[in-house]
């Protein structure tokens, strides 16, 4: 299997899920769970109301708002799995920029398909150093409101997102069984190399 072939539409769809909060209006007390999610995808509106989509400094900007609310290199470790633990720091570092960069051209890509959706939040729930953003976003009138979970937990004092769950579809299950069945029949180095190979595409 390839990287970015037929069978990687569903995690697609979960990417592009990300940027319908976009067009949300809710307001939310400043730190919270709620706050981060909304906070950083009104930036990332601000930059498409400024800049075209093929715009070449749209995507080195929206990388470095995504960078502070999202927990990349968790979303990697948990994507990967046990392979995760055999690797060298500078492999997972290489594989959490490629796949990052994966994650954010699949966003960029299919944005422009969701323009006329809105998004509502309906509650979150707060631990110590977890919590939990549940949304629905509408689009058609025929449309039942789709559900989305956006799971977010403490990393060095900062509330960031590490899984967004659709349906019951999660972003992070779903790369796993992908990135799974490719480990079984080659190398991580080969992934690594697919993933590098797809996102110097983008």
């Amino acid at each position: 299997m390839k990287v970015g072939s037929q069978s990687w539409k569903n995690a697609v769809v979960l990417i592009a899920v990300l940027c319908l909060c976009f067009w949300t209006s809710v307001a939310a007390a400043a730190g919270s769970p709620q706050a981060i999610v909304q906070t950083g995808t009104n930036q990332v509106m601000q930059l498409l109301r400024e800049y075209p989509l093929n715009s070449p400094t749209l995507k080195p900007k929206i990388r470095a708002v995504v960078d502070n609310y999202f927990d990349f290199q968790a979303i990697a470790k948990n994507a990967i799995g046990p392979e995760w633990r055999q690797q060298t720091p500078e492999k997972r570092k290489q594989f959490t920029r490629a796949f990052s960069r994966l994650l954010i051209d699949t966003y960029l890509g299919k944005i422009d398909h969701y323009s006329d959706h809105t998004i509502t939040y309906a509650m979150a729930r707060q631990g110590p150093e977890n919590a939990t953003v549940r949304a629905y976003v509408t689009g058609a009138q025929n449309m039942a409101p789709l559900p989305i979970d956006y799971y977010l937990h403490r990393s060095n004092g900062t509330w960031k997102v590490y899984d967004v769950v659709v349906e019951g579809i999660g972003l992070v299950s779903n790369y796993r069984e992908q990135f799974s069945s490719i480990l079984v029949r080659t190398s991580f180095d080969d992934l690594l190399r697919q993933l590098e190979t797809k996102s110097a595409q983008g």
